[in-house]
């Protein structure tokens, strides 16, 4: 693949977004020519000289696939993008600068040694800049009044067009996707040798090639009753069971992957057991859905549809499927969102936004942690993650309430409580034709091993 070809229509793309945010953002008043997009200034605890796990802004991130603080991209619509690298002298890190690679030659890639040095090689005629970043420090140094530092006007439309993605990012999550299926392949070979959630862990981070910083997001390895913690983290325990659930990603370039796995190994309940099968299933049907123009509340709506249906075939609702869902009962069970976009951050941005312009639609009532209700388009990566779970907190309700009690059947639930829950989740690219499944063709899914 012709990985400098891809990113220079990537940049030719982030080129005209960028041209048509500051158009946006100029008829609400922010006049500005360009933006200095910043990668980061580090911080530390409190009171402390540690530092905080340094992560790069995402927006920079999008133009330069550099890691570390103090990094600058000056952008303005219709010239190359200078990408100003900043790498200083020192003896307690390790300061060396990026290998030579494709990218370089796509932009005015220039090397310094500090951030200071980084704004003088900006230049004097650098117009009227908006500047993206953490520090408003930062923003000071290089001469930019505060009502420029991440105007909402200009925000607004930067984050909308994230969800579009280019080739070149398509390629960049999917090779993140198969760093993280090695990772869910060795957990499964763990899983089934009896492994401790711990071990699982390691054996995923070394299998992937990661440092645990290195990962978008904290993974997840919940055996048993703890796979019902939506973001268990422990992962510390010796425990063993023959239901393992595991949430663990990767990344390349700053773009991440997010997939999720449930085995079930061994001596299980017969309706666990057809209940994984199901959800899986229902998990393919959902994926089929992710086409351009179908609303994505549609999507999760459908989602509590399958589930009321599979858990009154199991017999866990004693009711019809109709009335699982006109009583809510769904919503005890699947108390998350069905997916959300993804890209730079894991839960990517701009999912609840009106338009372009700015403002917001909030998710609908019944589905409040919903995290995007945006009508799905071409570029737009999703995952999509369908769960069935068993947590006393959400379930008691049901149980003690006169109008629920009688539907569901609550020594079967008491039995399957131990299991924790199910969730089956998959990375997908939205076409013009049909959807494209970056995950499943190299993370095999329960009802394919």
């Amino acid at each position: 693949m012709d990985h400098e070809a891809l990113y220079r229509d990537h940049v030719a793309a982030l080129d005209r977004w960028l041209a048509e945010s500051l158009e946006i953002a100029g008829r609400q008043g922010v006049h500005v020519d360009g933006v200095l997009f910043h990668s980061g200034r580090p911080a530390y605890y409190h009171a402390d000289d540690e530092p905080v796990h340094f992560r790069e802004t995402p927006h920079f991130r999008r133009w330069a696939p550099l890691t570390g603080p103090e990094h600058v991209v000056m952008a303005r619509p219709g010239s190359p993008p200078k990408v100003i690298e900043v790498r200083p002298s020192d003896f307690w890190l390790d300061t060396t600068p990026a290998p030579e690679s494709y990218w370089q030659g796509v932009v005015d890639h220039v090397l310094v040694g500090s951030y200071r040095e980084a704004i003088g090689a900006l230049g004097d005629d650098i117009g009227r800049l908006a500047y993206v970043g953490s520090s408003a420090e930062a923003a000071a140094q290089a001469w930019i009044p505060a009502a420029l530092i991440e105007p909402a006007a200009l925000m607004a439309p930067l984050d909308w067009f994230r969800a579009y993605k280019t080739a070149w990012e398509v390629d960049r999550i999917e090779a993140a996707c198969k760093l993280a299926a090695k990772g869910h392949a060795r957990a499964h070979e763990l899983h089934v040798a009896g492994a401790s959630e711990h071990e699982i862990h390691r054996g995923y981070l070394e299998a992937v090639g990661s440092f645990e910083n290195e990962m978008p997001y904290g993974g997840i390895v919940a055996h048993g009753a703890k796979a019902g913690i939506l973001h268990y983290q422990n992962k510390r325990t010796d425990s063993r069971s023959p239901v393992m659930l595991i949430d663990a990603g990767a990344s390349v370039d700053g773009y991440a992957s997010d997939i999720t796995r449930t085995w079930a190994h061994g001596d299980v309940h017969e309706v666990f057991k057809a209940l994984l099968e199901g959800m899986d299933r229902l998990e393919r049907r959902l994926v089929a859905q992710v086409t351009a123009g179908r609303e994505y509340v549609d999507i999760h709506h459908a989602t509590h549809e399958g589930i009321a249906e599979l858990l009154s075939r199991v017999g866990i609702v004693t009711a019809s499927a109709e009335a699982a869902l006109d009583n809510d009962v769904t919503l005890a069970f699947m108390p998350h969102g069905v997916g959300h976009h993804l890209g730079i951050q894991v839960h990517d941005v701009g999912g609840h936004q009106a338009g372009p312009e700015g403002g917001k639609v909030p998710p609908p009532d019944r589905y409040p942690a919903l995290r995007t209700n945006r009508t799905l388009e071409a570029g737009h990566v999703v995952t999509i993650e369908p769960g069935l779970y068993f947590i006393p907190m959400m379930l008691d309700p049901l149980r003690d309430n006169d109008d629920t009690r009688n539907l569901v059947d609550w020594d079967l639930v008491d039995a399957l409580m131990p299991y924790g829950g199910i969730r089956i989740e998959d990375d997908v690219v939205c076409t013009d034709a049909e959807p494209r499944d970056l995950t499943r063709p190299i993370c095999p899914g329960p009802n394919e091993t």
